[in-house]
This record gives C-alpha cells, sequence and structure tokens, in this order.
C-alpha cells in the first residue's frame, strides 16, 4: 500500500533535454530503466486493451507472456516501496508499460526469478472516472452489479487518488438451474453460487519532504456473503463477514551512494462466520521495508550493481471456535541480496548485441518458531544477436509458510461437487478453507531458461520461449483430488458419516513429500496497424494479436515418504491438462473497440487407481471457450480522418461483453464411456455463458 513516485521532468516531449535525477544524468527516453525493454506497450496498444486501469494492463501483459509469478513493478524507471498504489490510476496515465529481460529481477526487488515491469506515467495528468457494470448468466438465476467511482491527478512527483467501490452478487440456487442432477424432486434447495456484498474506500498521496519522496495510503474494505449447503442431511444457512484496514506509509531517497526506500504498514481485520460452524477472528499485522541499491564498481563492461532487501513481518491472530479460543503470533525477518556483474559490454552499434552478464545472490529468513532458512540463487542474460535474448536463472532455498499459509482464520467454502470413487457418486461438499499452523518449512530448488526475439518488421512481431523446472521437498500445496490412495494416505482430511457417504474436505495447506514439475511456455505477439500513413502516422487504429501456450512436460506429486509418485498429467491425484492455448485479439478503430479472447485446454484424466487406467476413471473432454467485448464512445465529437487519435474521447463509453460466447461446459466420461456423475450441464459451470454491460464516463 506504499508508493513513492521518483522524480519526473516539467513536461513531456518527444526528445527531451539531459535531465538530472538524484545524481543521476538520463540522456535516453524519460523514464528509461537500467536495461531497455524486451517489450512494450506505447499509447496505441494500451488503449487497445480496454482495461479500466494500469493494473489490469499489467495483468494483460504478464498473460501474454505466460508467467508463472507476478511480475515487479518499477515506476519510471526507479523502484519503489509499493507500486500497487498508482495500478488504480486509468490506462491513459501512461506514455508506455515495459517488461524489461530476465536478468531485471536481480536488480529491481532483489528476487531473480520474478520478471519487472516498468510504467512509465504522464507527468501531468488529472481525471474523474466513474464505471458501472451489471451481469447476468443467459440462463437466469443471478446477477451480479458494482460501481466504481475515482479522482486521479499526477503533477510531477505529487500524486493523489481518492475512489470507492461497491459491488453485490445475488446467490444461485440449485432450483434456478433445469435438470440439475443432484437435486431431484423433492429435496431441499441449496446454492450453487454464493450472495456477496463488498464496499471500500481508498486514499493515496505522495509529496516530497527535502530531498525525500514521501507517500501515505489506506484502504478500507467491508465484505459480507452467504450461502445454503446441505450436510448430513440438514440444510444450513451460512453467513460470513469481513471487514479490513491497512493503513500504510514510506520514503525514498539518497544516502551516501545508496537509493534507499524504506516502508511501514500495518493491517487489521475481523471475520466472523456462522451456520456450519460459529467462527469469529481478529489479525493484526505490522510490517517494515528496507531496501537499498548502488553501483559498488565501475569494471570494464559497465558498472557492477549491488542490491540489499530486508522485510520483517510481525502478526498475532486470535480464532475463536466457542467455547475454545486461541491466539498464535509470528514473526519473520527476511533478507536477500543480490549482485549484478557485467561481463561483456554491448557492441558500440546500440543494438545491445553481444552483452553478457551474471548474478549472484542470497537470501536468510528467520521465523520464530521454526528456525532460520536460506537460499543462493545465479544467472546469466546474453544478447547475442541484437534482437535475440538468452537467459537463465538457477535457485535454491529453505522457504518458511507464509503468514497466510498458516495463521488464515478457518472457515468453510460455498458448495462445490467432488466425485467420491467409492460411492461412484458426485457429491455437494462444504470445504475447511484456511491456515495451517503446523506448516514445516520447504525446500524448493528452481531451474528457468528463456529467449526472446524481436521485434520484427512493420508489424513488430516478438515472440518468446521459456523453460521452467521445479522440485521441492516437504512441499507446502493443496491437498491431491480426492481418490482412495489420496483418503488412504490423508484419512483425517476426509469426512464421512456413519454410513460412509462423504460430507466434507479439509483443504487447508499441507506439507507434501515431493513436487516435481517441468514446464514450456511459449508466446507470440504482433501489432497491426490500421489506417494512415504508411510510417503509421495518423493512424486511427490497431489490432493486437497475442497467442500463449503452456506445455506441461512432466507434473508430480509425493504424498507421503515411500510411497509412488502421482503423475498428475496421467491422471494419478489429479486432472491436469498438457496443454493450455490462448489467443487474444485487441483492436480499436476510431471510436470502437474489440477485445476477444479463446482460451483451449486439452483432455485430461483422474484415475482410480495409482498407475493404471481403469473403468471407474474420469475421462474429461477438451473445453474451448470464447469471449467478446465490443466498446464505443456515445456523444463524443467526432474525429477527422486526417487527425490524431485521442487517447481518451469525450462521451459515455458503452461496453457489451459476452463471456463463454457458445456456452460451452466441462464434459465427462467414465473409462468405460458411460457419463461421469457430477459433470451434467450445469453441474461443474452453472454460470454458462455471461452477458455484462458496462457504462464508464470521464468527469
Amino acid at each position: 500500500m506504499l508508493f513513492v513516485v521518483a522524480a519526473q521532468v516539467e513536461a513531456q516531449a518527444p526528445n527531451p533535454p539531459p535531465v538530472q535525477l538524484e545524481a543521476v544524468e538520463v540522456t535516453g527516453r524519460r523514464g528509461a530503466a537500467r536495461l531497455p525493454p524486451e517489450r512494450e506497450l506505447g499509447p496505441d496498444e494500451i488503449d487497445n486493451l480496454g482495461a479500466y486501469d494500469i493494473g489490469e494492463v499489467i495483468a494483460r501483459l504478464s498473460e501474454s507472456l505466460a508467467l508463472q509469478l507476478p511480475p515487479v513493478v518499477i515506476v519510471n524507471g526507479r523502484q519503489v516501496v509499493d507500486p500497487g498504489v498508482f495500478t488504480r490510476f486509468p490506462p491513459d496515465a501512461l506514455v508506455r508499460v515495459e517488461m524489461l529481460p530476465a536478468q531485471a529481477g536481480a536488480m529491481y526487488g532483489g528476487d531473480p526469478s520474478r520478471r519487472v515491469v516498468n510504467i512509465v506515467l504522464q507527468p501531468a495528468f488529472k481525471s474523474g472516472d466513474t464505471q458501472a457494470r451489471y451481469s447476468r448468466p443467459t440462463a437466469g438465476g443471478t446477477s451480479s452489479s458494482d460501481v466504481d467511482v475515482r479522482q486521479s491527478q499526477i503533477k510531477d512527483s505529487d500524486t493523489f487518488q481518492v475512489g470507492v467501490q461497491a459491488s453485490r452478487t445475488t446467490s444461485l440456487r440449485s432450483d434456478e438451474r433445469l435438470g440439475y442432477d443432484r437435486n431431484p424432486p423433492g429435496h431441499d434447495i441449496y446454492s450453487l453460487r454464493p450472495e456477496t456484498q463488498v464496499a471500500s474506500a481508498n486514499i493515496s498521496m505522495t509529496g516530497a519532504l527535502g530531498d525525500w519522496a514521501t507517500s501515505f495510503s489506506a484502504n478500507a474494505q467491508r465484505q459480507r456473503g452467504a450461502f445454503i449447503a446441505r450436510t448430513s442431511g440438514q440444510v444450513i444457512e451460512t453467513r460470513q463477514g469481513a471487514d479490513t484496514l491497512t493503513v500504510a506509509g514510506g520514503v525514498s531517497g539518497r544516502s551516501r551512494g545508496w537509493s534507499v526506500r524504506a516502508g511501514l504498514d500495518g493491517l487489521i481485520a475481523e471475520g466472523r462466520q456462522s451456520g456450519l460452524a460459529t467462527l469469529a477472528s481478529r489479525t493484526q499485522v505490522l510490517s517494515a521495508t528496507l531496501s537499498a541499491d548502488r553501483p559498488l564498481m565501475t569494471l570494464p563492461a559497465g558498472p557492477a550493481l549491488v542490491t540489499a532487501d530486508a522485510r520483517y513481518v510481525g502478526s498475532r491472530s486470535e480464532n475463536s471456535n466457542l467455547p475454545s479460543r486461541r491466539a498464535q503470533s509470528s514473526q519473520i525477518l527476511d533478507l536477500r541480496s543480490n549482485l549484478t556483474l557485467p561481463i561483456v559490454a554491448a557492441s558500440p552499434d546500440g543494438d545491445g548485441r553481444g552483452e553478457l552478464s551474471v548474478n549472484l545472490g542470497g537470501r536468510s529468513s528467520a521465523l520464530a518458531d521454526t528456525g532460520a532458512s536460506g537460499g543462493l540463487n545465479a544467472g546469466f542474460a546474453w544478447t547475442p544477436l541484437g534482437r535475440l535474448r538468452l537467459s537463465g536463472q538457477w535457485a535454491q532455498a529453505t522457504e518458511a509458510p507464509t503468514r497466510e499459509q498458516r495463521f488464515e482464520p478457518p472457515q468453510y467454502g460455498p458448495p462445490r461437487p467432488v466425485y467420491d470413487f467409492l460411492s461412484q457418486q458426485a457429491v455437494d461438499i462444504t470445504p475447511l478453507l484456511g491456515g495451517d499452523p503446523e506448516l514445516k518449512a520447504q525446500e524448493t530448488q528452481t531451474v528457468s531458461l528463456s529467449a526472446s526475439a524481436g521485434p520484427f518488421g512493420d508489424w513488430g512481431v516478438r515472440g518468446n520461449l521459456d523453460f521452467q523446472s521445479m522440485t521441492s521437498s516437504n512441499a507446502i500445496g493443496a491437498l491431491p483430488a480426492l481418490t482412495p490412495a489420496v483418503e488412504a494416505a490423508f484419512p483425517e482430511r476426509i469426512q464421512r458419516d456413519a454410513e460412509g457417504r462423504l460430507i466434507g474436505l479439509d483443504q487447508r495447506p499441507i506439507n507434501l513429500a515431493r513436487i516435481a514439475s517441468h514446464t514450456l511456455s511459449s508466446g507470440l505477439s504482433a501489432n497491426i496497424p490500421l489506417g494512415g500513413a504508411a510510417d503509421g502516422s495518423m493512424r486511427r487504429g490497431s489490432v493486437q494479436v497475442t497467442v500463449a501456450h503452456i506445455w506441461r512436460l512432466s507434473d508430480e506429486v509425493t504424498i507421503r515418504d515411500g510411497l509412488p509418485a502421482l503423475d498428475q498429467l496421467a491422471g494419478d491425484g489429479g486432472a491436469v491438462p498438457r496443454h493450455q492455448l490462448t489467443l487474444r485479439l485487441d483492436g480499436r478503430y476510431a471510436r470502437w473497440g474489440l477485445n476477444a479472447v479463446v482460451n483451449w485446454r486439452g483432455a485430461s484424466r483422474l484415475r482410480r487407481d495409482l498407475g493404471q487406467d481403469g473403468p471407474d476413471d474420469i475421462r474429461l473432454g477438451d473445453l474451448m471457450t470464447v469471449g467478446a467485448r465490443i466498446s464505443t464512445t456515445i456523444g463524443a465529437p467526432a474525429v477527422a480522418p486526417s487527425a490524431a487519435r485521442p487517447r481518451r474521447l469525450e462521451g459515455i463509453r458503452v461496453e457489451l461483453e459476452v463471456e463463454n460466447l457458445f456456452d460451452e461446459r466441462p464434459e465427462a466420461r467414465l473409462g468405460d464411456g458411460r457419463i461421469a456423475p457430477g459433470y451434467g450441464r450445469n453441474a461443474q459451470d452453472p454460470m454458462g455463458r455471461t452477458v455484462r454491460v458496462t457504462l464508464s464516463r470521464r468527469f
């Protein structure tokens, strides 16, 4: 919740003169990072996405590259205490968005396993925005509505934003879906989707105190929900509520040659549940961060950069399950440091060809009640050709469980269908969620190799290929899919009544003996101009085409030492598809916009018996869904064909969106060809095709 904006120039210009920023001379583009971008979105590409805020732009860019972890976000080429404050700003507050090469993770944030996104903001910006949205499945039965109002302002390093949001989703009941195969006539009505109401408000501001930049932010949220569940022959209504307040502050500046950032934030959260169980919780969290970086020495190929990061988190959670009550506390200190060494300088022609660098790092963590842990990492980045970049990372670490994994308050989730191999029936259960205080630290080793190329041609074609291998011992994960082997290994996690009927699952995180996976991700993108001159000037629009593919080469879980590994791709302990594919089209022409997405996942299998296919297995078919959104602006003045297209048209923006355009649903059969119980038309996805209408306007 903290944010510090780097110093900025007074006005935006196509070719600004050199500007002095905290004793660093910037002779290139405004907001440039230490490394040239691997991929860049300019104003046209940003606006084509049809996003409501900067956070959505970053999410879409991450999705196009199939990132496994959320990226580190820097602002105007500089690391900040917490960039989350600015993710609420409208997308036209951006000048550009840059995805930096893989080696940037060691330079910014101290985590080489994460990619880095640089958002470059307008030097001056002011807007008031409001949005109202309503959605409903074409099959009826439930609806969602929400409203968002926010005021944003940027003036050099001074920023201000305030906003309020509210949303409501009505419940979807079993009697509102004809043919629901687990709701025969005469049975009680229960919830397929819960009722929820959320209201929140936020405020943030940044400024300067002498030579130091300052920030403050606060966010409050109130959430309520309810659902009806059947359990042990009873119908029980469960109500849930949560109230959260976060307050944060931070400073950044320079001291003794170091660029320094420090932040302090606190959280207070209260939760309650009544119905299936009477639960109440109160959580208090205080965290402090300190990070710094500086050039360490100058080598023939360039300056060596060292980074140091420290984070302390103290928390206290009090959970009550009347008449018992218990309090738990945790303290974590995490230290990281990285050294980036340039080995070979780039060629003098400016295309980056020949550049080679390596990074070395380490971390140490101390958890008050589980002891110390640590790790090492190393990596390289090489540009053998001007438009070809190669990188690799290796890391090994002992990682303590997070506060949420250990102390998240327990609560029962809404009903969901689970196939029970013992009874060969589908059962709606209410899973137990939350944290597990008994979790132990996990040991993880990761290896990643990446290659990217581009841009090529007038369409700016780019491609990327990424391989990742991960192995975790004593791994923290979720309970695998329910099979006889999983139930035998975790009998305490499976709840059955006196007659042996499945009534509940404990799905809080657990320690598994080992998890190992190998994944190959690839992507291809192009930006096709529409109209205008051949050089792209005065063009009225463009279309971005993005294809992303995930190929799981292996995915194995060992649930207990001495037991054979579960091959989840073959169907042991989970129906995991080997291939996933996403195709996106994002275009805009004059006042019209089109966004379309096609998602496809391959077929998979869930075996009843370990290591062999059988007639009682569940065979899930492949699934392809299509979504489309058309947008236009009503009441906007006409734009002459010869005029440059404005970033944001005046008037009311209207969007019509259809999710799951062809109303596809998951389907499955048993190994012998019979229709699998729990996979009827509305069983796994009772929502189906959903229509959404959005109205937004700037004031």
